[in-house]
């Protein structure tokens, strides 16, 4: 926690549209660490944030998934200081509403849950507005 300001100053950082990296205005590690906390806690759905066992060295599996774990939300989310999906695919030079239904060839309505998590699929709404 002694290095808070630091990791917001230099990891959590976004790229401007004049290719500045500047930290980031959505994500800060005191969110970070509560999140990481309640997810290798408590979890969702019977699933757990895997931070490593008590064993030696067993740590350095867990500071291996946080790793992997920024390294993902970086390249999806945090380099755009974003928290939801980006539009990618371009119609006409514009990005059309259709895009929050499925992109880059993806039809986001068809995507079922596993059978052990088939408790949160929602039905599909086709009047949903």
């Amino acid at each position: 926690d002694r290095l808070e300001n630091e990791i917001d100053s230099t990891l959590f950082l976004y790229e401007t549209p004049s290719f500045q990296w500047v930290p980031s205005t959505v994500y800060k590690y005191a969110d970070f660490r509560e999140s990481l906390y309640v997810m290798a806690t408590e979890g969702v759905a019977g699933k757990k944030f895997y931070i490593g066992e008590d064993v030696t060295n067993g740590h350095v599996y867990g500071l291996v998934n946080i790793a992997a774990f920024l390294a993902q939300s970086m390249k999806e989310t945090i380099k755009y200081d974003a928290c939801d999906e980006n539009s990618w695919d371009l119609v006409g030079g514009k990005y059309p509403l259709s895009n929050a239904c499925g992109q880059l060839g993806q039809s986001y309505q068809d995507y079922h849950c596993s059978e052990e998590e088939k408790h949160m699929e929602c039905p599909v709404d086709p009047n949903m507005s």
